[in-house]
């Protein structure tokens, strides 16, 4: 099958390693770079599920450290090897495109895009269209235009806005007001801090970088290991029809 998926995301990278074995896949992703910026938590209960993915040197990159509720590790170099790895399998990567519209032909999705840089083709035809988004928008208003009744929707958990900030160990104060839901330690020597509202705390010399994006309610969803899990059983649900 031809298997089109909207968004860059962790879910629509998993996906397209798992799918392209058996079907050809085209990922579409309005930035130029998928993964960048960091854009949720390095975040890993059990680090060996990355051992499918990466090599040894690769998980290196990770900076992955033990933390009393998990691992911390570089979200950004995760999506790198894994986007590296997706294009080594023959996942064809369409960054910097712009869906502008979807219509249908009998059983098949057609999607027009925008041009870019290279010479790809601006309308594909696909047996499923698959929308892999948390918001179908991005900075600068940019985002994709497309019928959500030609797309099987990545069944996401409930999300609210997060504020993430990466800031040196030896600047961790010994008490925090208010406590962060999520603190993890890299072996880069940097810590990633995680509110679930706007009530978070600001460092006196800032942080290394901010992030505020929309994440699961739930601190539980948010590990790569259950993305990874829900992804496996939402793969099964696309063979199924």
């Amino acid at each position: 099958m031809e298997i089109g998926i909207i968004g860059g995301s962790l879910q629509g990278v998993l996906l397209a390693l798992h799918l392209t074995p058996e079907h050809k896949i085209t990922l579409f992703e309005l930035d130029a770079e998928i993964g960048t910026p960091a854009w949720h938590p390095g975040y890993i209960i059990e680090p060996k599920i990355l051992e499918s993915f990466l090599s040894p040197e690769q998980l290196s990159f990770l900076m992955l450290k033990k933390n009393p509720s998990g691992w911390g590790f570089r979200w950004e170099w995760l999506m790198k090897h894994l986007t590296i790895i997706a294009a080594q399998q023959g996942v064809h990567l369409r960054t910097r495109t712009k869906i502008k519209q979807t219509s249908q032909d009998g059983p098949l999705i057609i999607v027009e895009t925008s041009t870019n840089e290279t010479s790809q083709p601006t309308v594909f035809t696909f047996n499923h269209l698959i929308n892999t988004q948390f918001t179908t928008k991005k900075p600068g208003n940019h985002h994709h235009l497309f019928n959500k009744d030609h797309c099987i929707n990545y069944p996401f958990h409930e999300t609210i806005p997060w504020f993430g900030g990466i800031l040196s160990s030896t600047h961790l104060p010994e008490v925090f007001t208010p406590k962060p839901n999520i603190l993890l330690h890299r072996s880069d020597n940097l810590v990633e801090l995680w509110w679930d509202n706007e009530n978070y705390w600001n460092p006196p010399k800032g942080y290394i970088e901010e992030m505020k994006v929309q994440l699961p309610k739930d601190v539980k969803n948010i590990s790569f290991d259950t993305v990874y899990n829900n992804t496996l059983e939402f793969i099964q649900t696309i063979i199924r029809t």
